[in-house]
């Protein structure tokens, strides 16, 4: 018959078994669902930023082009002059590929490079189009007559009196060296990661593989989403059925879309690496477990050994033994120990349940509290409003004074938002140099009055760098039937709005 402590040893045994077993399961399902949404999140700021680069420089391209028109209308009967401005043009505008310029009825007054063309009406797809619209914009790729696949960009030529007199244009050579390869060909990783570039129609224009510029893939979910102007993240096969964990940016100037993507397998790569380090870790507690459990099972068993043993020994030998523990207050005192340990464990929890949504540089609340907390209200059907905030141009103060710097920067502005808030509002650090403020039952202008002290206290305010420091800010009150994902971008736009209008302003959310 088995003995009290083979069964108190193999019920440890059992459970501990069990708890690593959970705990293993456990972190693998966890981990490879945080690799994942870090993998997705990582390549939707990364597209983004590339699309927000991207159209800033065709902005500067279509600037140029409109600095230097009324010099090319002045001089548009003497092709050689116009040659000139074209020069300069192409050398201060150093993405352009060539220049030309070409009269109302399709024929090229002057080129830059020398293309043969001057004099020969163009009767491309591209000047076709600009020909016709006679307004500013940007065209889908198409091949020239020169057999090059390129795009137009177009400005509108107009005399003194309103004639229109032709255009400027600038192109962008797309399989050969341009703007769009200086900006994304590096990248590209070696674990498989790279972005690519699609038009309106879902063709590409930029690739790694310059063999597939040109290419249709309008088949991919990504590039349809980029076609009905959606950004966003997926997880998905591409063309050529590899899983990608792609993040993906609507451009509205050109209407084109990046898409930045690492591999599925490449993404959770680590985890097999991050399982064993785990179970490495927590080996020697195991074997440590294990030689304590034989110990307690013994000190455990012995009351109950020694009692059977009394119980069978002669009446004349069991005076000596009385002194024997009886089994209740072993059981009491079991109870007691297991009480202790449950109040420790669930302390434990909870201490772990706060560090879980405390962010630990700045001691404010993260993410994951702040879309609970306004998923709880949203559910609760209470009436809240949000601020969102976003330091300008932190990236130039970890570039120029450096990360510890930055995270002084971050602190000092948690601390301003800390001492700011004190009715009910709850600040959480909602990402990099973006904070988030909740208020509950508060409207619009109760949130603008608060971000508006904000940020005046933070301008007016000395902080741990050489430098002035300011922050701008979106303000929203939740409209009842909104979606987490929709209040916050609406409220992120506002944002975007008041960084994209000089920084430093609060922009309420339409």
């Amino acid at each position: 018959m088995k003995t009290l402590r083979f069964w108190i040893l193999s019920l440890i045994c059992f459970t501990m078994f069990g708890i690593i077993v959970s705990t293993l399961t456990s972190s693998y399902y966890v981990t490879k669902k945080n690799l994942i949404e870090n993998s997705l999140e990582q390549n939707r700021v990364y597209a983004m930023k590339l699309a927000q680069m991207t159209d800033e420089v065709f902005l500067n391209m279509q600037s140029n082009l409109e600095a230097r028109k009324s010099d090319v209308v002045k001089n548009i009967k003497n092709p050689k002059t116009v040659t000139g401005i074209l020069e300069q043009l192409k050398i201060s505008g150093k993405n352009f590929n060539s220049l030309s310029v070409i009269n109302d009825l399709g024929i090229a007054i002057a080129t830059t490079p020398n293309l043969g063309l001057v004099g020969n009406k163009i009767t491309s797809t591209g000047v076709k189009e600009a020909l016709a619209r006679k307004e500013p914009f940007i065209s889908k790729p198409y091949y020239a007559q020169t057999g090059r696949l390129l795009i137009l960009i177009t400005t509108p030529l107009f005399g003194d009196s309103g004639e229109y007199l032709g255009m400027l244009n600038g192109t962008v050579y797309l399989e050969e060296d341009n703007f769009i390869h200086n900006i994304l060909a590096e990248h590209y990783s070696k674990d498989g990661s790279y972005v690519y570039v699609v038009d309106r129609d879902g063709f590409l224009i930029y690739h790694p593989d310059k063999t597939r510029i040109g290419e249709s893939v309008k088949s991919n979910l990504v590039v349809r989403n980029l076609i009905e102007e959606k950004s966003g993240t997926l997880q998905i096969d591409n063309t050529r059925g590899i899983n990608f964990l792609a993040g993906y940016t609507y451009i509205e100037k050109s209407r084109w879309g990046v898409v930045s993507q690492t591999p599925f397998n490449s993404a959770i790569k680590p985890l097999s690496e991050i399982m064993f380090t785990i179970f490495s870790f927590s080996l020697p507690f195991i074997l440590i477990f294990i030689v304590v459990a034989f110990y307690i099972s013994n000190k455990l068993a012995a009351p109950l050994r020694k009692l059977a043993i009394y119980t069978l020994t002669d009446k004349d030998d069991q005076e000596s033994i009385l002194d024997i523990p009886i089994w209740y207050f072993e059981a009491k005192q079991l109870t007691e120990t297991i009480n202790n340990y449950t109040k420790r464990q669930e302390e434990t929890v909870d201490n772990m349940k706060i560090l879980s949504v405390t962010d630990p540089l700045t001691g404010l609340k993260n993410r994951r509290y702040g879309d609970f907390l306004i998923d709880e209200l949203m559910n609760q059907n209470n009436g809240f409003s949000l601020i969102m905030i976003d330091i300008d141009h932190f990236k130039n103060v970890n570039d120029k004074f450096g990360h510890i710097a930055g995270d002084e920067v971050l602190k000092f502005t948690a601390t301003i938002l800390t001492d700011l808030c004190v009715d009910q509002e709850e600040c959480i650090r909602f990402g990099g140099e973006e904070f988030i403020i909740i208020l509950p039952r508060k409207n619009m202008q109760e949130a603008y009055i608060l971000g508006e002290r904000i940020r005046k206290t933070v301008e007016e305010s000395i902080p741990p760098i050489d430098n002035k420091l300011t922050i701008s800010l979106g303000v929203g009150e939740y409209n009842s039937g909104e979606t987490l994902m929709q209040v916050v971008n609406r409220i992120d736009r506002a944002l975007y709005e008041a960084k994209t209008n000089g920084r430093n302003k609060i922009v309420i959310a339409k």
